[in-house]
Order: C-alpha cells, then sequence, then structure tokens
C-alpha cells in the first residue's frame, strides 16, 4: 500500500514538473519570437529600384534565418509544443529561401521568377498566424 501511495505521488509531481516545464518553455518561446519581432526593421516604401528590393528580400531572410537558429537553441522538450516549434522553424527556413531566391532573381533582372518566388513566400507566412494561435491555445492548457 505504501509504494503505491510513494508511486502515485512520484507520478503526480513528475506530471506537475511537466507543466511546470511547458509553462516555462511557453514563456521563453514568446519572449524569443517577440524580441525577434522588435528587431525586424520597418518596410522600406522608398525601395522601388531591383537593387533596393533585392536588399531588402535578402535582409529579411536573414532575419528568418536568425528566426530559426534562435527557435532551434530553445531545447523545447514538450512534446506537443516541440513539434509546433519545428513547424515554426520550417515556416522560418522556407521564408528565408524563398527571399533569398527573390534577392537573386531580382539582381538578375529575373522578374518573373522574383514575382513567383515573392507570391510562394506570401503563401508560406499565411501559415505563421493559425501556428501561433495553435501555439497559443497549447501554452494556454
Amino acid at each position: 500500500m505504501r509504494s503505491v501511495v510513494c508511486s502515485v505521488l512520484v507520478a503526480l509531481s513528475l506530471l506537475g514538473c511537466g507543466r511546470f516545464r511547458k509553462a516555462k518553455e511557453c514563456d521563453l518561446l514568446a519572449k524569443t519570437v517577440s524580441a525577434w519581432l522588435s528587431r525586424q526593421p520597418p518596410p522600406n516604401p522608398a525601395a522601388v529600384t531591383a537593387a533596393a528590393l533585392s536588399e531588402q528580400a535578402r535582409l529579411t531572410a536573414q532575419n528568418y534565418e536568425t528566426l530559426d537558429r534562435e527557435l532551434g537553441a530553445l531545447d523545447i522538450q514538450s512534446l506537443e509544443l516541440a513539434s509546433r516549434v519545428a513547424r515554426y522553424r520550417k515556416l522560418a527556413r522556407d521564408s528565408a529561401h524563398a527571399l533569398s531566391d527573390v534577392g537573386r532573381a531580382l539582381s538578375a533582372s529575373d522578374l518573373d521568377l522574383a514575382r513567383r518566388r515573392r507570391v510562394d513566400f506570401d503563401a508560406i507566412v499565411q501559415a505563421e498566424a493559425p501556428l501561433v494561435a495553435e501555439i497559443n491555445r497549447e501554452c494556454k492548457r
């Protein structure tokens, strides 16, 4: 009987630790993304030349690469949260790749490829808001 009670207490304490860990990871994730967002330069409406747009696309691609690295450094252990962070990292990598392509295409005066990859980027980032909502729901549980 005593061993059953001890087993139950250990199981309950581990459950509590898991919730605490997830809450800590959610807080760290939110702070990481918020800090990344605060470092993003505002779009430059004066960037109307191909060279300026190319540079802006490259810089934004680098920013998404930074987000991927920062999310990867978080070492999220909660399974539900880890799978969503993995999706967020993929979104960041895919965004960076598309924008790098936009920058290269603009530099090469390949406006058709630049437009297609920009459309691809726009489609990729449309998945961000629903993913963030999913993460927020998971963190509130």
